[in-house]
């Protein structure tokens, strides 16, 4: 179930000290069960924000993967005691598949360096972990800095066709705040190289596994904007189309047949015009339309069924998993 995103600002004032719930609940420090990861390039103004704040809360076991920057983003988060690696591969897809590679934790939290997601939110995710393969954080913009109405409606937008490609039902798919099991996050093969690898690790996890969101709170970032909401925002619904062939065939290709409707409609509309206005039908498209109309029907349902393959595939995966954990426990 995926917990709403509606609300106002989380008020984070009586934060939980996280430590504390998690030797509570788990019996270890939350710093041998949990790594963040911070993927970086160029972001000397708001790594060192973004790392006393994760200290703040008691998060010392912080991974930074940096891309080669130019500024002194290595320098700062290696002064405030964090692991510094550098990437191989391009973009943060590489950034992602490098931290895999060194993180030896039970669950890995992937968040930004540039200040805008905010780390007391992280208790949310915690009380979730045991449950989900990822968990999302759908993005509460503080004010109107935060996230222009352009960026809100692009991410909108890839959102509904990701839900609609992927049968999800998320509010923030393109969040760069989220957490996830490591053990899950080995088996993504991944193909992105971009800020499309979000739509790719949520398209995979929701094919293998569990996924849903919880809310948190969006700041405006600090330092110089690297996200192009046009260039990168055709990207990424170029992403997804691409994800849900690999992932998701059975509705992608019920999708694209689906799309016979529109010149069906458009070819039995002008027939019935005909018919209205003459009393009878003597073009020989409106057969035409009517094939186009019946196998446009027959995609559609394909896509359901295929819809309620996958989902009893899941239920089946999931039902072996468990009965592995319990001999294996």
């Amino acid at each position: 179930m995926i917990e709403s995103s509606k609300s106002n600002t989380i008020d984070v004032s009586n934060t939980i000290n996280y430590n504390k719930f998690i030797v509570d609940k788990y019996k270890i420090d939350i710093n041998k069960l949990v790594t963040v990861v911070i993927p970086t390039l160029n972001e000397e103004k708001g790594i060192e924000e973004t790392i006393k704040e994760l200290h703040s809360i008691g998060i010392t076991n912080i991974l930074v993967v940096d891309g080669y920057s130019k500024d002194r983003t290595v320098e700062v988060a290696k002064s405030l005691n964090a692991r510094v690696i550098f990437q191989h591969g391009k973009g943060k897809t590489g950034a992602i598949k490098t931290a895999v590679e060194h993180v030896n934790t039970p669950y890995m939290l992937v968040i930004d360096g540039d200040y805008t997601y905010d780390a007391k939110n992280i208790d949310r995710f915690l009380q979730h972990m045991d449950n989900y393969d990822e968990i999302i954080g759908a993005r509460i913009p503080v004010d109107k800095r935060s996230m222009t109405w352009l960026h809100r409606f692009g991410n909108r937008l890839i959102t509904k066709t990701f839900n609609f490609l992927m049968n999800t039902n998320l509010s923030d798919v393109c969040s760069g705040m989220y957490m996830l099991k490591t053990d899950t996050v080995k088996e993504i093969d991944f193909s992105t190289t971009g800020f499309d690898v979000e739509v790719e690790i949520a398209a995979q996890i929701a094919t293998i596994g569990n996924i849903t969101e919880v809310p948190i709170n969006y700041r405006p970032r600090i330092g110089r904007q690297k996200l192009s909401t046009w260039k990168h925002g055709y990207r990424i619904i170029r992403s997804i189309f691409h994800l849900a062939k690999l992932h998701n065939p059975g509705a992608f290709y019920s999708f694209l047949i689906s799309l016979l409707l529109i010149p069906a409609g458009i070819i039995l509309a002008n027939s019935l015009v005909e018919l209205l206005l003459t009393g009878r039908i003597t073009s020989h498209w409106f057969f035409f339309g009517v094939a186009l109309l019946l196998i446009a029907v027959q995609g559609m349902s394909i896509s359901v069924l295929s819809l309620v393959v996958k989902r009893s595939n899941l239920r089946m995966l999931r039902a072996i998993k468990k009965r592995m954990d319990k001999v294996y426990a």
